[in-house]
């Protein structure tokens, strides 16, 4: 007997991928990421970035800050094109997104070799 569960996700394309977040140091971290969260399509964002990052955000001096987190996202029929709309969305919103572009994120690199179905 067909599950009502395998039919709603036989469909639905769910994906992960690494990221790496450069933002303002005067930002708050946690705005960022609850930003990139409220992202159309975007589902899960968990930080992960190792302690030897974190130490050299700490002693930087250029105003920024790296982190590390693995983003999960529902696809359309291609995940890459999904990940441009992110970019463009989160950096600039009259491209994207109305009102969406996220203060205090300065670049946002999708690391494409780590894609995955999940």
């Amino acid at each position: 007997m067909i599950k009502l569960k395998d039919i709603l996700f036989e469909d639905i394309r769910l994906y992960a991928i690494d990221i790496v977040i450069v933002s303002d140091k005067t930002a708050n971290f946690t705005d960022i990421l609850d930003n990139i969260r409220a992202t159309r399509k975007v589902t899960i964002v968990n930080a992960n970035t190792p302690e030897n990052v974190e130490e050299k955000n700490r002693v930087r001096t250029d105003g920024k800050e790296v982190h590390t987190a693995t983003l999960k996202f529902v696809a359309g029929k291609d995940p890459k094109q999904d990940i441009q709309f992110f970019k463009t969305t989160m950096l600039s919103s009259d491209k994207g997104d109305p009102e969406r572009r996220i203060e205090g994120l300065r670049h946002i690199i999708f690391k494409e070799d780590t894609l995955v179905r999940i």
